[in-house]
């Protein structure tokens, strides 16, 4: 009925009248007198004796202001629009949630976070259901949505903290849930008291709206905090999407109805109509229990940001015409109805609008106007360029091609030694028209990408830096026409790709003519290679080492272990001796090869180098080499020396290593000795065999080997000198020292 009363001088005075409520119809006044309601005293009808409301009658007597009786007979035979609030919606919203219930229990009957899910899906559809109910005064539904409505709210904190279980996430301490369901047994005794002893007023009512609020205002909290600590997370989407689901579900049931009925004792708009917005809840979380792949959160809400900036003024243009042709209210339940509706729909139809033109991208534009096939083109084009000036000659013909003008020109602007003027490089390759509106504009300002017209032709950027730009200038469309939007964002975007092609060319291109220019200089003058040459010669070299170490472990070494694996599950099967004992040779064959490919694994990428320390590693090296050599090794290993830089941790194992491969393949030699020690700021390494020698004179330097090229230039890399001093039959003595070394231990 939606008639609200309240007891003054022995007479209950009609206080408010709900909008959605059947009252409101009726000529039925604020002030007016209550005589009768059911042929009784109105104090003896229970929904006024428990709520001071008068609802769920037949006939009510009404004593207006001028003193008159009227008596109203009641119908609820009859279909008016109240009928989707008080039991359309919550009739389909309970048997969403039941049904959405029962899929999620065949699905995922044995998951807790499920269970607990249905608890919630449950509860919240009992809730939604309740609150139709309470509307009218029934006490069964306003029990049940005191029950529910609070419940909801830790029953979902409760599943959250079982859901993120999977992510080894904690949302909740298992206290401060536990601390959750004793406050809430304590306000459902609280209410139970009350209710028994007829005591329900406004205050009860304020303290049921104000609990709910505290516990929603409590989980946004947790899931903000929760969100901030774990944002680098696995379940950092999740979190996202529970956030604002929750917020868009509960927040115009908070700001619009429990706030304003708590703090100005009138709500803004009824509990129905906010409560609409609960279906967002089954559905995001049943879609977040059982999908493997979530949405793009980020690019979601960015868009809905964007759709809403455009849908809102559209949105509330309409509704302000519609009233003014269908005589309503502004401010009223059906003009809020009527703007989230229109809002909803237009973004909806926005997003859909989205989707159709990427389906249909290729049936809306010609072949001469599809901007997106072009750039592919473009790509397709520079693929295997590696000069600016063939990138500069595909961009020209594919901006002259595309947009149909007659000239494209390139140009490079350079900024004038005032920092306001500048000028064109190469100015005699340009018209003096040209060359006059170029310089006139101040560049400085132009990042890559921008567009600007020059008179009657177009600038873009498409590199450069503060004190140069690289332009591509073109002409008017032979259409005559200005540019319209696809065409500027297609330049734009092609802009911005070209630019990374051009610094990445340019860099090509300097890199390619320092080499050249060092090339002529080793004509002129025998000297060594340089350093930035060197350095980036063995990144690459040990780059490629990483790389074919993990190839041979992760497919030869997997695929070896694999066939061992089928020999020995054959050995066992077969009951022939001598087919046995060549299983067993072909066994330690493969063994053999397992570990002759580990070792070259280890070879090529020096285990775990970074985590045992240089000592360690080169101490597990000399150990290994122990085992396969036929001299005395004799090591001394300072065991002080600590975690060094990264480079002259390499630079020394990789110099041991090529010493001791040296001495088994070729030096011929009986007692090998290596030394690593320190003092004070100083490493140094001494190598010593007796084996055959080396004349130093016949030494051929090249990239191709390691040798003692190769070790030179690693310990020139980082920072060391080296000696080596060896003759023919006299073996050989290395002596390497690298200066001002940190991470070394002081004595």
């Amino acid at each position: 009925m939606g008639l609200e009363v309240k007891e003054k001088n022995n007479h209950w005075i009609v206080e408010k009248k709900y909008e959605n409520g059947w009252a409101s119809n009726q000529s039925i006044e604020e002030g007016n007198i209550v005589e009768f309601v059911d042929g009784k005293k109105t104090e003896e009808h229970s929904t006024v004796k428990r709520f001071n409301r008068v609802e769920m009658a037949n006939s009510i007597t009404i004593m207006d202001n001028k003193l008159k009786v009227h008596k109203f007979n009641i119908s609820y035979g009859y279909m008016d629009p109240n009928f989707m609030f008080y039991l359309l919606f919550p009739m389909l919203f309970i048997t969403v949630t039941i049904l959405l219930s029962i899929f999620l229990y065949l699905k995922t009957r044995n998951n807790q976070s499920s269970t607990i899910l249905i608890y919630f899906l449950l509860s919240i559809g009992i809730c939604y259901l309740g609150a139709s109910m309470s509307a009218r005064g029934d006490l069964i539904g306003r029990l049940s949505t005191i029950i529910t409505l609070p419940s909801s709210i830790i029953l979902f904190t409760h599943f959250l903290k079982s859901y993120f279980k999977k992510y080894d996430l904690v949302f909740i301490q298992t206290k401060s849930l536990l601390r959750l369901y004793i406050l809430y047994t304590i306000f459902l005794l609280t209410i139970a008291g009350n209710h028994l002893f007829y005591i329900i007023n406004n205050f009860i009512i304020e303290f049921k709206l104000l609990y709910f609020s505290l516990l929603l205002s409590y989980l946004l909290f947790y899931i903000f905090s929760f969100y901030v600590k774990h944002k680098d997370s696995e379940g950092s989407t999740v979190i996202k999407i529970l956030g604002m689901i929750i917020f868009l579900s509960f927040s115009p049931f908070v700001f619009f109805y429990a706030i304003p009925t708590i703090f100005l004792k009138n709500e803004f708009f009824p509990a129905e109509v906010t409560a609409i917005f609960l279906i967002l809840i089954p559905i995001a979380l049943v879609y977040l229990q059982l999908s493997e792949k979530l949405f793009d959160i980020e690019f979601f809400l960015n868009r809905l940001r964007y759709y809403s900036l455009i849908s809102v003024p559209f949105t509330f243009l309409v509704v302000i015409i519609l009233s003014f042709i269908l005589n309503f209210k502004l401010l009223s339940s059906l003009t809020v109805m009527a703007f989230i509706t229109l809002s909803i729909c237009t973004t909806l139809f926005l997003y859909v609008k989205e989707y159709i033109d990427y389906k249909l991208r290729h049936h809306l534009f010609s072949p001469k106007g599809n901007f997106e096939t072009s750039v592919y083109t473009f790509f397709q084009k520079s693929m295997y360029e590696t000069k600016v000036s063939s990138l500069i000659t595909n961009l020209k013909n594919e901006i002259k091609d595309v947009l149909v003008v007659k000239e494209v020109f390139y140009i490079e602007v350079i900024e004038g030694e005032d920092e306001e003027n500048w000028g064109i490089k190469n100015r005699n390759n340009f018209p003096a028209l040209i060359i006059e509106d170029v310089e006139r504009i101040k560049w400085n300002h132009c990042s890559i990408g921008t567009l600007i017209q020059v008179m009657d032709r177009f600038a873009i950027v498409i590199g450069g830096d503060q004190s140069r730009k690289n332009i591509i200038l073109f002409g008017m469309k032979k259409s005559k026409t200005n540019l319209n939007i696809q065409e500027r964002i297609w330049l734009e975007t092609l802009a911005y790709f070209s630019s990374i092609l051009l610094e990445n060319f340019q860099l090509i291109e300097d890199l390619f003519e320092k080499i050249k220019n060092y090339k002529e200089k080793m004509e002129i003058k025998n000297n060594s290679y340089p350093l930035w040459l060197s350095k980036l010669m063995f990144s690459l070299s040990e780059k490629e080492r990483t790389n074919l170490s993990i190839d041979l472990h992760d497919s030869v070494l997997q695929d070896q272990l694999q066939l061992l694996r089928d020999i020995e599950s054959i050995t066992e099967q077969v009951t022939d001796s001598s087919i046995k004992n060549d299983l067993f040779i072909l066994k330690e064959r493969m063994l053999d090869n397992i570990h002759l490919v580990r070792e070259t694994c280890n070879e090529l990428r020096p285990p775990f180098l970074n985590e045992l320390g240089v000592v360690q590693s080169i101490h597990n090296l000399i150990e290994q080499t122990k085992l396969r050599c036929t001299f005395l090794l004799i090591s001394e290993l300072d065991p002080s020396i600590q975690k060094l830089d990264k480079e002259v941790e390499l630079t020394l194992y990789r110099v041991i290593q090529e010493l001791l491969n040296n001495a088994m393949k070729h030096s011929l030699a009986s007692k090998v000795e290596v030394s690593l020690r320190k003092n004070n700021q100083v490493l140094s390494l001494a190598y010593d065999d007796n084996g055959k020698g080396i004349d130093m004179a016949e030494l051929d330097d090249s990239f191709n080997t390691m040798g003692i090229f190769g070790m030179k230039a690693r310990v020139k890399n980082g920072g060391g000198t080296i000696e080596i001093n060896s003759s023919q039959g006299q073996g050989m003595h290395v002596y390497i020292e690298f200066k001002e070394v940190h991470g070394v231990k002081k004595n």
